[in-house]
């Protein structure tokens, strides 16, 4: 079977950059990492089909959840605050 994009429901939102910049993520819901990010919501959008194409190499088709019936569902959440974003970098450099 042939999925794209649009036969999952998104989570959209603005999350910092590594430089501090805002730009628009957009997460398919039910591929756990599957995850593409733009400058706009048009180049986060046109990114979803690389990102699935890697996702889909990583864990298989057989990883996939059925197909859902009806309209696709888009999540706008709240954009990362900078609370977070510094939240985030610390957990990573205790990595390091």
């Amino acid at each position: 079977m042939f999925y794209t994009a649009s036969d999952f429901h998104w989570i959209v939102r603005k999350v910092y950059k590594w430089n501090g910049q805002m730009e628009l993520m957009i997460e398919l819901i039910d591929l756990d990492g599957c995850v593409s990010y733009g400058d706009t919501f048009k180049e986060a959008r046109e990114s979803l089909p690389l990102a699935l194409h890697y996702w889909l190499r990583k864990y298989g088709e057989q990883q996939l959840p059925e197909p859902r019936e009806g309209a696709q569902l888009i999540f706008l959440e709240q954009e990362m605050t900078l609370n977070e974003f510094h939240y985030i970098n610390q957990e990573l450099e205790k990595l390091n």
